[in-house]
């Protein structure tokens, strides 16, 4: 039993936790002593800790994608154009792999010890890693500098999550908002990584990573002035909390379809940026050994078309529900790898009519974020003094998605360099279409249950 969970439950809640996701019957609605301590004092400065996690996520998001960016070009350098996807795809899946394996377990002691000091150590951890980067000469190097970055990382995005969702709890459309404006500073992150790596690398070399490790320590400095202290939570063992999340319930159906939907976006942000440096190829108009400084416009423009989508969709998921949301959006993803095929064996003239289709298919596509976040957030409502604990999973998911798409994607792109990029992602949106269908059959028995 939990330390704060009171003797006579109610025998629903026995239940709940059973499946892992009570999403009518919060803790609040349960028994009223269960709401998580600290919960109130963050809803009332929600506005202040929101907008402070949004920017610390964002400057945390461009350091680590500039970095993964910069040692793409750094390992390029060092194999003299010619690196090996190999070499690529395991320094892209290093960070992401710590940052899996610890997400849970750091985010269970934020949970217990004070989630702020958990978000201001992450980033320092983040700075020291980065600092290692710069000093490697061999792919072995930077890849152990990366698996540190992960570990950082690791104590902060799932607590930075929880902790939006405490300050959303019970608000339908406040939670939908903040969940879009995350993903939002995510992508935004995406973008100023895409471009300060490709811009910083071309003018500063290997110096270009001690100007990341910089954004880190902004972001440390961020979440220590302006997100408040929230007290050490009474948390539920590890068992329990895993229990939750890979239990009976809609968790479990849903965690195939957001690894296989990260696994996507992680081949593609591991590989693309150095098969469109790789030396020119005829067959393939994408491989033509661009200019870093375009590799990052064409990133950025990429991810300016993301946020828009995310903008058109964020109204859609409090009113037609994160489930039915997600599944709408993936046939934006066999769009955009369609678009990305023509492209790739077309003239510019051709180029250009694709390019359309290509935009379409993104705007589409961009629902699948915010809606995915806002489903994992009604799920941490289950064990509410653990939010920290269950977020983690989108870490896990990121991280996991993301090392497989390295690593996979880098064979792909071995064998058939763009081309085998697009064929994986098809089979990947796919299979997060197919994996979807469960979930959004759990919301529709859901709400019948409810009704009754």
């Amino acid at each position: 039993m939990s330390l704060y969970e009171p003797k006579g439950l109610p025998a629903c809640f026995d239940q709940c936790l059973a499946a892992g996701y009570p999403r009518r019957v919060t803790d609040r609605e349960v028994v009223g002593v269960l709401d998580a301590p600290g919960d109130d004092d963050l809803r009332s400065t929600s506005p202040r800790a929101i907008g402070a996690l949004l920017i610390a996520s964002g400057l945390l998001r461009v350091g680590a994608v500039g970095v993964g960016v910069a040692v793409q070009f750094r390992l390029n350098d060092l194999a003299n154009g010619r690196p090996n996807g190999f070499d690529i795809g395991l320094v892209g899946a290093a960070q992401a792999a710590t940052e899996m394996v610890f997400a849970p377990i750091l985010a269970r002691y934020a949970d217990r010890f004070g989630r702020r000091r958990f978000l201001v150590a992450g980033p320092i951890v983040c700075v020291v890693a980065v600092l290692l980067v710069a000093l490697g000469v061999r792919p072995a190097q930077l890849g152990g500098a990366r698996l540190l970055e992960g570990f950082g990382a690791a104590a902060f995005v799932p607590v930075a999550l929880g902790t939006v969702a405490a300050a959303t709890s019970g608000d339908r459309k406040r939670r939908a908002g903040a969940s879009g404006a995350f993903e939002a500073s995510t992508l935004i992150g995406y973008a100023g990584g895409f471009g300060l790596g490709s811009v910083a690398y071309f003018g500063l070399g290997r110096w270009a990573f001690v100007l990341l490790a910089g954004l880190y320590a902004c972001a440390a400095a961020v979440c220590f002035v302006f997100v408040p202290r929230v007290p050490p939570m009474p948390v539920h063992s590890l068992r329990v909390v895993f229990r939750a999340a890979v239990g009976p319930g809609p968790m479990r159906t849903f965690l195939p379809a957001w690894i296989m939907s990260f696994a996507l976006i992680g081949a593609f942000v591991a590989n693309l940026p150095a098969l469109l440096r790789h030396r020119a190829v005829a067959s393939q108009s994408l491989m033509h050994h661009f200019d870093v400084r375009i590799i990052g416009l064409f990133l950025i423009g990429w991810i300016a078309v993301f946020l828009v989508g995310i903008i058109l969709w964020t109204p859609f998921v409090a009113r037609l529900g994160p489930a039915i949301v997600m599944r709408r959006a993936v046939p934006g993803g066999w769009l955009t790898m369609v678009a990305l095929l023509a492209i790739n064996h077309l003239p510019l003239a051709g180029m250009l009519l694709v390019v359309p289709f290509l935009v379409a298919g993104i705007l589409w596509l961009a629902g699948f974020g915010p809606a995915a976040v806002t489903y994992l957030a009604d799920c941490s409502e289950s064990l509410s003094a653990d939010r920290s604990a269950l977020m983690s999973f989108y870490t896990v998911a990121l991280a996991g998605g993301g090392a497989i798409g390295a690593l996979v994607g880098g064979f792909a792109a071995h064998l058939l360099g763009i081309d085998g990029l697009v064929i994986l992602g098809l089979l990947l949106a796919t299979g997060t279409f197919v994996t979807l269908g469960p979930v959004v059959r759990f919301e529709r028995t859901q709400k019948v249950a409810a009704g009754a």
